[in-house]
């Protein structure tokens, strides 16, 4: 629904408008700035057309919807065809009580006739009135409505063509409700007044009414805020739970200490009046990076790494296997900052690279099929510091990373090992980089060295492959196992034996090792040109690998952990205090913290923020970090919640803090989890191409006006 203005939003967002000075602060969680997140709760969820956040009930992500600031006095959304489909959340609270569906409606038809259906059952066939506003209610058998989320559809017997688009109504607002509540007004202002929105820095809660919040506090996350008007109630809802009240007043400070690392449901609540609240969610402290601008840099890739390998990503393997001993990335690491969780954006080299170069979204850079260029209007890593007068090389090891797709961009050496015909493993690669590095240590250089050796072919390395597979081997990949092979297993409708999985992945991460040793080489010739200590040191990955954790191998199929969670390292520490960041980063932040460092100026396409503000930041609100396979699969992820969105019926939900290997599908089963998730993950799709972090934010944190 990417035609909702704010400018209209008389819904949540009636104070959104151009004249709103926003100024958000992406460490803590305002109320106000993420109202488009929230719920309208009167007497049970409203889903209010008038909002950029109505999307959430649609799961629109083809752009089908249209809004329209004013149909006869109101704004409204034009859903798409014969049907209305919009799934609603129940709680706890309204658990045995009767209820009805509510929708206020202008059928497009002279005629119209509404089937109208939850759960897949029909419940009303109400009499109808063409050309003109009503509100129908309807009300449920109980068992129909479900606590959880509930498919409601409203279906028409005909569409009409209303400004191009073929509908069979207008929707101001749908929702589930008490059947008891008394029925809303028809007058837009009177509606306004009826729900929760927001004016000016505050958010406005009716008596009895206002705004559900699905949050993730961090240890130290504390709700402060002051209500004018009344008094702000402040309840806390977890999934298997009742929502437990945690005060009132005029004025609040909350701790949510005690919900660390969960989702939550955090409901606010008029109470004595029309409630004018102002408040936030505090309890972090700003992050210690400071501005140095680095006089080398060198970007170390190792193609197809998952983080969880290795052993500065505490999280263990879902599969039980051990870490990867890597000491040479430890050494480096120990000085460095681990940024943890860390997505790429794509599950296959090309989307990914083209992310991690130009701080895009694929869905913006389009480089996510076979044919597909890098475009040169796109900013590169190498183009930023060509800019700035440093060298450029990069040498590559991966076939796609070339110049025959434009990754070449802002390299005045560049070499392609694979298109060039050359041995292309780690050694190839530390064998060109350090004369490299020699000839040019006298002034600033960026140096990108792209490794593959855990990419396949894996092949058998004598001084690593007994410490991951020390059983003695007499099958078909005692020396390696090629990408064709591999290839071939995965159409295999069933996978090989236990051992030969065993074998195969022992051979993947035996490579890991002996790509860590000749890092250890490169390092040791930045020590000896004596130039180690002013250099910035970049680790990561373009993708993961799957053994069989999801039925597959290899990678470019799915969105799970071991293909989208890599490790993204920085070592620069007159910058950079050693640590961890784990507010969550993705690859598109790469580049615009890059430039913050060395003075660039951001390039409007560019879609990433700057991770200065997190580094050294301790308790930063959870951001949303996010991965797509083309426009075939998105999701999304922030805390414990993740969401895996194909198609507004097919989507799946894994609690990630819990649930390491992503087995057990939580959608349809925790109502919470789930929109902690799925609500920022369609509330991005609505605007993918121009979604900017560094002025809007992560899509579950907003920090400015949605677009």
């Amino acid at each position: 629904m990417r035609k909702f203005s704010l400018i209209f939003a008389v819904g949540l967002c009636a104070a959104a408008s151009a004249s709103t000075a926003w100024a958000g602060n992406p460490l803590e969680y305002d109320l106000t700035l993420n109202a488009p997140l929230a719920h309208v709760y009167r007497s049970g969820v409203v889903a209010d057309a008038a909002s950029p956040g109505f999307i959430k009930y649609t799961r629109d992500v083809g752009d089908n919807w249209k809004s329209n600031p004013n149909v006869d006095g109101h704004p409204a959304a034009y859903h798409p065809g014969i049907q209305a489909n919009l799934w609603l959340p129940v709680g706890p609270e309204l658990k045995g009580k009767k209820l009805a569906i509510e929708a206020m409606i202008r059928p497009a038809d002279k005629s119209p006739k509404m089937d109208a259906f939850v759960n897949g059952e029909k419940i009303a066939s109400p009499a109808l009135k063409g050309g003109t506003w009503q509100i129908v209610r309807m009300e449920v058998d109980a068992g129909k409505i479900e606590q959880g989320i509930n498919k409601v559809r409203l279906h028409y017997n005909r569409s009409v063509d209303v400004g191009g688009l073929k509908t069979a109504s207008a929707i101001r607002f749908v929702r589930i409700v008490e059947a008891s509540a008394p029925k809303p007004p028809m007058d837009a202002k009177a509606i306004n007044d009826a729900m929760a929105s927001t004016e000016g820095d505050a958010v406005l809660l009716p008596d009895g009414a206002g705004l559900d919040y699905y949050i993730t506090p961090t240890t130290g996350s504390t709700l402060t805020g002051t209500a004018v008007g009344g008094q702000a109630e402040v309840w806390a809802q977890t999934d298997g739970s009742a929502p437990s009240n945690l005060g009132s007043g005029a004025t609040l400070k909350v701790g949510l200490g005690d919900y660390a690392g969960k989702a939550v449901r955090l409901m606010l609540r008029g109470k004595g009046g029309h409630v004018k609240f102002t408040g936030k969610i505090e309890g972090s402290t700003a992050g210690t990076a400071k501005i140095a601008k680095p006089k080398y840099v060198v970007f170390w890739l190792i193609d197809t790494l998952r983080a969880d390998k290795l052993g500065f990503y505490p999280q263990k393997n879902a599969n039980g296997r051990k870490k990867v001993k890597t000491p040479n990335l430890d050494a480096v690491v120990s000085d460095g900052v681990v940024f943890d969780p860390f997505y790429v954006e794509g599950t296959e080299s090309k989307a990914s690279h083209a992310s991690l170069f130009t701080g895009t979204y694929p869905l913006l850079h389009k480089v996510y099929n076979h044919k597909a260029k890098l475009a040169a209007s796109h900013t590169t890593i190498a183009e930023t510091f060509k800019s700035a007068g440093y060298s450029t090389a990069g040498f590559v090891s991966n076939g796609y990373v070339s110049d025959k797709w434009n990754y070449d961009q802002g390299f005045e050496t560049f070499v392609n090992f694979i298109r060039d015909g050359k041995a292309h493993n780690a050694v190839a690669v530390v064998k060109q980089a350090k004369p490299w590095i020699t000839q040019h240590k006298d002034k600033p250089f960026y140096l990108y060295l792209g490794t593959s050796d855990p990419h396949v072919t894996y092949r058998a390395h004598s001084e690593f492959i007994e410490e991951y597979d020390g059983k003695s081997y007499g099958g078909s990949y005692k020396k390696y196992i090629s990408g064709t092979e591999l290839g071939r297993i995965k159409g295999q409708k069933n996978p090989p034996s236990a051992r030969e999985r065993a074998r195969i992945e022992a051979l993947y991460e035996n490579e890991i090792a002996f790509n860590d040793k000749h890092f250890g080489d490169l390092v040791a010739h930045l020590k000896a040109e004596g130039i180690y200590d002013e250099t910035m040191i970049i680790i990561s990955a373009d993708h993961g690998d799957e053994f069989w954790e999801h039925g597959g191998c290899g990678h470019g199929h799915n969105l799970h952990q071991e293909l989208v969670r890599v490790p993204l390292v920085i070592r620069y520490p007159k910058a950079f205090p050693a640590g961890r960041s784990t507010a969550g980063a993705d690859g598109v932040d790469l580049l615009p913290t890059l430039m913050s460092l060395i003075g660039q100026k951001v390039p409007k396409d560019v879609q990433g923020r700057s991770l200065m503000p997190f580094i050294g930041a301790t308790n930063p609100y959870p951001q949303a970090i996010m991965a797509m396979n083309g426009r075939e699969a998105y999701t999304l992820a922030v805390g414990p919640a993740k969401a895996i969105l194909r198609s507004e019926s097919s989507i799946q939900v894994y609690d990630v803090a819990n649930d390491i290997g992503e087995q057990t599908d939580e959608y349809g089963k925790k109502t919470v989890l789930t929109l902690a998730a799925l609500d920022p993950l369609t509330l991005w799709l609505s605007q993918p191409t121009t979604w900017r972090r560094a002025s809007q934010g992560a899509p579950n944190n907003l920090i400015g006006a949605l677009k």
